[in-house]
């Protein structure tokens, strides 16, 4: 619709009942957002999507001065080319007292603008808030670590940014956050030294999902982590990428505090047969469902370790792809019988051969099972 459309469609002064506003991939900048944000009817508005426009720094400018949308409480300005200069105005809004989400994915905001962002006094209700692929470094996170304002704070995602080590540490010592519960830290350049810190983390005992791919934080951030006495929340842990080998695997398989943990995904590592064994045995995770071990090496030692499990019995979703076990790992993983939730197990690129695929024929406990992948 342009800023044509949009301009004409904030001289409305009929729906006064207007709630849910959805703007999002219409070619909109600058002059249109301006123009929205001039709008006085829609003083019932709760969420604007706006995302994947061009609304830029001088859009954001205009929407962070607008006073009419006292119950907005979702605002996505996703990929808007915002930057430093639009998050700051943007975080000198007053106005917007329920704000609950903000979503400024892919924005190219840097330190400057995480700063400003962190200093708003105004949105203690915010819940939700989407920093993922932006340019922000050790000095946002720090900054956002110091924010006292956002008490109610449940997600706070900072995918693929640049914080590394003493970001995480600066994040580590937040003590406000008290009812987080999602933490995306996917790709931020965080080693071993950041993990640790994070580890000893003591303010987030509701947290439930730490996704922590691609951090390259080795066999001594995963021990560091596996030490964590305060998460026993903890459902869902993405370790994938991260250069851990069979003595990360083996100090997280010794894990006893993530007694409700659901998902844990190690896929791209190389725990080896060694580190599949010591997983084997864990017996704290009986709540377990998803477990990835994708592209690990574990060998049909491995395999037929895992094989043996008999605490996972609410396991549903299995991957195992690329991991070598042959017609050996597949003979001893058809030979479980404790599995009997299982719908899903991948066994792409593992050269079972007629004899491995035999005998998972023959398995008799998967009766659940909806998907089984053998492809090459």
């Amino acid at each position: 619709i342009g800023d044509e459309g949009a301009t004409a469609l904030s001289h409305n002064e009929t729906w006064t009942n207007l709630q849910t506003l959805d703007l999002g991939s219409n070619s909109i900048g600058a002059e249109g957002a301006t123009a929205l944000s001039q709008n006085t009817t829609w003083i019932n508005l709760q969420t604007l999507n706006l995302s994947n426009n061009t609304i830029g720094a001088e859009g954001a400018t205009a929407l962070s001065k607008n006073t009419t949308w006292i119950n907005l409480q979702t605002l996505n300005l996703e990929s808007n080319s915002i930057s430093d200069k639009g998050a700051t105005a943007l975080s000198q809004n007053t106005t917007w007292t329920h704000l609950r989400t903000l979503n400024l994915w892919n924005n190219t905001i840097g330190n400057e603008g995480t700063t400003a962002l962190s200093h708003n006094t105004t949105w203690t209700n915010l819940q939700t808030l989407n920093l993922e692929c932006n340019s922000i470094g050790a000095d946002g996170a720090t900054a956002l670590s110091h924010n006292t304002t956002w008490t109610n704070l449940q997600t706070l995602d900072l995918n693929e940014n640049k914080i590394g080590n003493e970001g995480a540490t600066a994040l580590s010592h937040n003590t406000t956050w008290i009812n987080l519960q999602t933490l995306h830290l996917i790709d931020n350049k965080i080693r071993a030294e950041g993990a640790t810190a994070l580890s000893k983390n003591t303010t987030w005992i509701n947290l439930q999902t730490l996704n922590f791919g691609g951090n390259k934080i080795g066999d001594k951030g995963a021990t560091a982590l596996s030490h964590n006495p305060t998460w026993i929340n903890l459902q869902i842990l993405d370790l994938r990428n991260n250069k851990i080998d069979e003595e990360g695997a083996t100090a997280l398989s010794k894990n006893t505090t993530w007694i409700n943990l659901q998902t844990l995904d190690l896929g791209d590592n190389k725990i080896d047969e060694e580190g599949a064994t010591a997983l084997s045995k864990n017996t704290t995770w009986t709540n377990l469902q998803t477990l990835g071990l994708g592209r690990n090496s574990i060998g049909a030692e491995g395999a037929t370790a895992l094989s043996k499990n008999t605490a996972w019995t609410n396991i549903r979703i299995f991957d195992l792809r690329g991991n070598s076990i042959g017609e050996e790992g597949a003979t001893a993983l058809s030979k479980n019988t404790a599995w009997t939730n299982l719908q899903t197990i991948n066994l792409r690129g593992n050269s079972i051969g007629d004899e491995g695929a035999t005998a998972l024929s023959h398995n008799e406990t998967w009766t659940n099972l909806q998907t089984l992948d053998l492809g090459s």
